[in-house]
């Protein structure tokens, strides 16, 4: 990642490294220790190790919508009540948007059905309404997550992983052995599977979220 800096512009980011995202402090602290340059990189070690022990206990599964509670191996995994309130707004907003969008287009058929005088300003503010159809309801989204993560729960006990989730809007429970928990990637996500069914999902190219649930199906392995 940063092979091709000068020393000086190295040390330039090490002055900055709170700045700078995990995966690029690991980058740079391996490209600083490759070089073997003498130099006071305790505080980027320091920050880099915090950033692991919160990977370690699950803290980030918070930006996946999701929070986990440890006891004695056992582990527990909900929806966190902040996942479930932005889902809410979302689909209240889209639907906002989305009937500014139907009155939008409303005018525009209105516009030309009754032969209405057009200028410019009008069919411009129409359209522009018209357009925000599809945006939202794209907010829509949040209505499938609602429903799917209703009443989730995701645990272990003994080499049994238990699964609550809805699934064509029933809520279903699956046990499987700890061996059926895996994770599959794509281009775009990274998706934590019990057998055939999917848990949930992140960014595979968000490193945080990656480790995190890499972690989280450790241990539940583990337990």
């Amino acid at each position: 990642m940063y092979n091709d800096r000068s020393t000086k512009e190295l040390l330039e980011l090490l002055e900055q490294y709170a700045m700078l995202t995990f995966e690029s402090q690991l980058g740079l602290n391996e490209e600083l220790e490759s070089r073997s340059l003498v130099v006071d990189k305790s505080e980027l070690e320091l920050a880099i190790e915090v950033k692991i022990s919160q990977i370690e206990n699950l803290e980030y599964l918070k930006d996946i919508g999701f929070k986990a509670s440890m006891n004695n191996g056992e582990i527990t995994v909900t929806r966190t009540a902040g996942a479930v309130f932005t889902d809410l707004a979302a689909v209240v907003f889209g639907g906002l948007v989305f009937l500014v969008g139907v009155y939008g287009v409303g005018s525009l058929v209105s516009m030309f059905v009754n032969g209405e005088e057009i200028n410019v300003f009008s069919l411009a503010v129409n359209a522009a309404m018209a357009s925000l159809v599809m945006i939202g309801f794209s907010f829509f989204n949040g209505i499938k997550r609602l429903v799917d993560y209703s009443g989730f729960r995701l645990s272990n006990q003994a080499g049994i992983i238990t699964m609550k989730k809805r699934f064509d809007l029933k809520l279903e429970e699956i046990k499987e052995q700890a061996s059926e928990l895996f994770l599959e990637s794509d281009d775009k996500e990274l998706i934590l599977k019990l057998g055939d069914h999917t848990v949930f999902n992140s960014n595979i190219e968000n490193i945080v979220q990656r480790l995190t649930l890499e972690q989280l199906a450790n241990l539940l392995k583990k337990g």
